[in-house]
């Protein structure tokens, strides 16, 4: 594959330079205003890391300039951000190299690097050079994790269900009938792979989770009013159902417009109101009252039925009252 921008190792992430991207990009934005307008939807030391490089200019002299480091999966962000056709094409790029990098065969391949490297290092003990295999096993057990089964279970889900809402919200993805974290995510401590070798066979891994990647599960089902079973009321929920509707769409614009409310302050409530009302699909597109859509650059929206805007509309009324 072309090498469309210059890629460099950091740690067990990839990562780009800012300043090249953005000149790769041909954005007319100053670099300094550039980064001012996106990086805040970014995290510092997780999507980014400051750097200083030189650069000579006339007579010999020697400039430093800022500069970041940033991992593919934020680049790929920025590319779609740009709303470019140059973006389309460096995200495509950037889309090749994350599924490269995350292929189990170079996943395991890292994996043997870091154990030669780690091996060189191993102290003779009693003048008996420690088992390499001791070192192997540890590394690839990863003993303590928890299966999303488990999970899922206090919730009233499948496994399978609870990666569907997972692989929805950008964290994992599947190759095969494996799961993998996404590249953004795989250095914050949330999972971990229990890789079996047996002789002669096919290298079988499972991707597990953390205590900490279990709580993160948590925070995000509870940002979608999923709770678990035994924290729910007594009385009767919204149900889901993917029955078909052929009738109008409302966007949370539309509804904020149609009771003469300023759209831009009341949609992101009208969003809260869906999500307290579990008006939203959650394992699924769309449902009764309401559909996610989302569009080329890969921005998720909802739109919601005849009822699911009767019922938002209802909800504000009632507000509106007290």
């Amino acid at each position: 594959m072309e090498e469309l921008i210059k890629v460099t190792t950091k740690g067990d992430t990839q990562v780009v330079s800012a300043r090249e991207l953005h000149e790769k990009l041909g954005l007319t934005t100053r670099f300094s205003k550039w980064v001012d307008q996106n990086f805040k939807d970014f995290i510092e030391s997780v999507d980014f890391t400051s750097v200083t490089t030189v650069t000579v200019v006339n007579n010999g002299a020697k400039r430093e300039l800022q500069d970041y480091a940033i991992t593919i999966s934020m680049a790929k962000e920025l590319c779609m951000m740009s709303h470019t056709e140059l973006g389309k094409k460096y995200r495509k790029y950037f889309l090749e190299l994350e599924r490269k990098w995350n292929d189990p065969k170079e996943v395991v391949k890292r994996g043997y690097a870091i154990l030669q490297n780690e091996n060189k290092q191993l102290k003779i003990e009693n003048g008996i050079l420690k088992p390499k295999a001791d070192k192997y096993d540890r590394y690839l057990s990863n003993k303590g994790l928890i299966t999303i089964t488990e999970i899922a279970k206090e919730y009233g889900m499948s496994g399978r269900e609870l990666n569907k809402f997972l692989h929805d919200k950008g964290i994992i993805y599947k190759k095969g009938d494996k799961w993998f974290v996404y590249q953004r995510y795989a250095n914050d401590g949330l999972v971990g792979y229990e890789i079996f070798m047996p002789e002669d066979r096919e290298i079988r891994r499972t991707l597990k989770w953390t205590t900490k990647g279990e709580q993160f599960i948590r925070n995000l089902l509870e940002d979608e009013s999923i709770v678990p079973v035994l924290e729910r009321p007594s009385q009767m929920m919204i149900e889901e159902d993917t029955t078909e509707y052929d009738g109008a769409w409302f966007t949370a614009s539309e509804i904020a417009w149609k009771l003469n409310l300023n759209p831009k302050q009341y949609a992101k409530h009208i969003g809260r109101i869906a999500n307290d009302c579990r008006l939203k699909p959650v394992f699924a597109d769309h449902n009764r009252y309401c559909r996610k859509i989302v569009d080329e650059y890969g921005r998720e929206s909802y739109e919601y039925t005849a009822q699911g805007a009767m019922i938002i509309e209802k909800k504000i009324k009632e507000e509106m009252e007290v």
